[in-house]
Order: structure tokens, then C-alpha cells, then sequence
């Protein structure tokens, strides 16, 4: 992308363009600037669970911190950001979800992304979840006999989450903060249609800004 950038601009070709990225340490703020000065005006990248323990466990490669700093760079320099986000993975609890919309709110309150939307998990036979159910501590429900495109595959996991319910919340929150709305607001009023209490979250409610301010020093 870079000698891509650096092209665009040799040759002076007036142009707008975005890409789909994994939000890697080396976006730095600088090579966020040159890819907006080459007409970039849109990044979109995979955040998933804004929680460090299900992206080790899913081996993202990347950290919640990591996703700001970069995020923030591309922000910082005019280029819009979206994230994919993802609830309902394996082992993720309802406090999991509350502290993952805790980083979400903090990374729209911070300016790091202006748009995302939530996608509910999936497990696929050939995926890493699909052909190793027992490390992420589910259990996989055998499909029915079929002759063709054996693809998506259901599984039992031991949390009993209810995600389906979840998900609401998750919706009307990402809807709102797209919007400018409630960005400040306490999580837990997007989950007040749960039947049982909500966990406050144990995110640190400045845990982005601290980190974008030790990044800046």
C-alpha cells in the first residue's frame, strides 16, 4: 500500500479509493497521512471481539490498544474507519460482551472509527473452531447427512450465553454511536431488555485514551 501511495502520487492521478486491512502495527500515522494524500478516503478492518482474550484465542494478531493506536492514526489523518465486529464466539460470556462494548464505545468516543456493525459468529467445518472444537472449549452438534456444501455447523458451548439477546443491545448501541448518539452513556442500557441483572464492565472507562496518550508521548 505504500508503494501504491507513493505511485498514485508520482504520477499525480486524481483518484479516491479504500481498502479492507488488518489493523497491524505498521499503519503508523505516517503511512496513514500518505495513503490519504494519495486519495485513500476509507479503511475497513477486522476488530471482531474487542476483547484481548478471545483475539488470542482466535489468533488475531492483534490487541485492543494495537486497534486504537492504528485507528486513530488513519482517523487522525481524514480517512474513515470501519470495524468488523463479531459477538457469539466460542467461550464469550455476557461480561465478555459488556467489556467489548466498553472498548467499542471508548474507540468512537475517542474519534479512532466513525462506523462498524456486528456480525453474529459462525463456526464452518473447515475453519480453525470447526476442526478443533475441543480448544475452544465447545462442542460441535454433527450435521444432518447431506450431499452437498457442508458448511456451516452449530455447537454447544458450555457458557449458555444468549447471544440472540445480546445482539439487539449490540445493534442499537453501534446504530447510536454512528449517529454521535449516547456515545457517553453507561453500556448497560442497551442490554436493558435482558430479564437478569448486567454486569457493570471491568474496563477501565479511559483505558483507550490512557493508551492513545502513551502512544502520543
Amino acid at each position: 500500500l505504500k508503494a501504491l501511495a507513493e505511485e498514485l502520487i508520482r504520477r499525480q492521478l486524481n483518484i479516491s479509493w479504500w481498502g479492507n486491512i488488518r489493523f497491524e502495527k505498521t499503519f503508523t500515522p505516517e503511512l496513514a497521512e500518505l495513503l490519504a494524500q494519495s486519495g485513500c478516503i476509507a479503511m475497513s478492518g477486522g476488530l471482531e471481539v474487542a476483547s484481548d482474550r478471545l483475539l488470542t484465542l482466535m489468533k488475531k494478531g492483534v490487541s485492543v490498544e494495537q486497534v486504537a493506536r492504528v485507528t486513530k492514526g488513519f482517523s487522525d489523518a481524514g480517512i474513515l474507519v470501519h470495524a468488523y465486529l463479531m459477538y457469539g464466539f466460542p467461550t464469550q460470556t455476557l461480561q465478555d460482551t459488556v467489556d467489548a462494548l466498553e472498548y467499542v464505545r471508548q474507540l468512537f468516543e475517542a474519534g479512532c472509527i466513525q462506523s462498524g456493525f456486528f456480525h453474529r459468529f459462525s463456526c464452518t467445518v473447515h475453519s480453525p473452531v470447526g476442526l478443533n472444537p475441543a480448544e475452544y472449549g465447545i462442542q460441535l452438534i454433527p450435521l444432518p447427512p447431506v450431499s452437498f456444501a457442508k458448511n456451516d455447523i452449530g455447537f454447544i458451548d458450555p457458557t449458555g450465553t444468549d447471544h440472540e439477546a445480546l445482539g439487539i443491545g449490540l445493534r442499537k448501541a453501534i446504530y447510536n454511536y454512528m449517529h454521535g448518539l449516547c456515545v457517553e452513556d453507561d453500556v448497560r442500557r442497551w442490554f436493558e431488555h435482558l430479564p437478569h441483572k448486567v454486569p457493570k464492565p471491568t474496563v477501565n472507562r479511559h483505558r483507550i485514551g490512557k493508551a492513545l496518550a502513551a502512544a502520543a508521548r
